[in-house]
Order: structure tokens, then sequence, then C-alpha cells
């Protein structure tokens, strides 16, 4: 015969509290994680647009004519303070955007700053060689100008970390032939 058994089912208080205390240990841990996650993706996706806008800006200016790089060549580490300047930038590229100061973290909104220089190459000798060319304008003498330029373009913007904006930077740089018949 089967004596009807007198047992409940369910926790102990034992149970439930060590199940609290383990999940006051680890639940902060998730938080951060979940945190740290979103603040990853926002910076990723802004530095992969960053990367596009320099790009952007760089094949733009390999564009420009002999006539615009040659008068900024002229002399070695020269930047023009002319070109060096800040463009608001958002999103979808837009230079001229007024609301770029809104502190979104979903809004790539920063500025771009754009650097030229001559290139002048060292050889394992410990000598420059320097790539001249010659430019005539239409209008006053010619002169010498480094034929190489090296384009430096300074993407910033600001993330949203836990309600603090923290300052980004990014650099991308290339060297082109200034008068380069392909591109002129």
């Amino acid at each position: 015969m089967n004596k009807p058994s007198n047992t409940k089912s369910g926790f102990t208080l034992i149970e439930v509290l060590v199940s609290l205390g383990i999940m006051v240990v680890f639940l902060p841990f998730a938080a951060s994680m979940l945190t740290n996650s979103q603040l990853l993706a926002s910076y990723s996706k802004h530095k992969m647009q960053a990367a596009w806008t320099a790009q952007q800006i760089i094949e733009t200016q390999r564009q420009k004519p002999l006539s615009y790089f040659a008068p900024l060549l002229a002399t070695s580490n020269m930047v023009n303070p002319q070109i060096t300047g800040s463009a608001l930038l958002d999103t979808k590229g837009n230079y001229t955007n007024t609301d770029c100061v809104t502190n979104s973290a979903n809004l790539f909104c920063g500025t771009a700053t754009i650097t030229f220089s001559p290139v002048i190459y060292t050889n394992n000798a410990g000598a420059q060689t320097k790539y001249v060319g010659i430019y005539q304008p239409p209008i006053g003498g010619a002169y010498p100008y480094y034929s190489i330029a090296h384009i430096q373009v300074q993407i910033s913007w600001f993330e949203q970390v836990v309600g603090v904006t923290v300052p980004m930077n990014e650099y991308y740089a290339e060297d082109i032939i200034v008068n380069d018949s392909m591109l002129n």
C-alpha cells in the first residue's frame, strides 16, 4: 500500500536567497556589457562614416587641376590656411548643415580639416629626394612646386558616453601625384 506523501514542491528560502545573490552579482556586468556594446556600435558606425567622408574629400581634392595645387606646394612643409579649415559634416555628407551642433549620438556630426603639404622622400643614404615640377601660371613667371602632395583629412565628432560628450578624432591621409595627367 502506498502512503500518501506529504511533501510540498517549490523553492526553499535558502534557494531563493542564493538565486537573488547570484543575480545581484551578475546583473551589473550584463548591464555594463549592454552599454558598452551600444557605445561600440555607435563608434563603429561613426568611424565608418568618417572614413567614407574622408575618402570623398580626398577624391574631390585629387580631381582639382594643376593650377590649384602648384601654389599650395611651392614650399616645403606648407599648410595653406585657405585650405585648412573646418566644414560641418552630417550623416548625409551635407557640409553646410546648421543643425550639426545637435548632440545626438545617432547623428554623425562633426568637422573636417584638410591639410596639404609637399612630400619629400628620404632614401636609405639619408638624402632627400624632391619631386619638383615647374608651373607656368597664366600671369607671372614660372615657379617650381613639389609634384607629390600629401593630403591629410582630420574628421572630428562627438560621441555620447553615458550622458557625457566625448570628442573623437580620426586621421586619413594619401599621397597624390599632382601633375598626373589621368587626374588633371
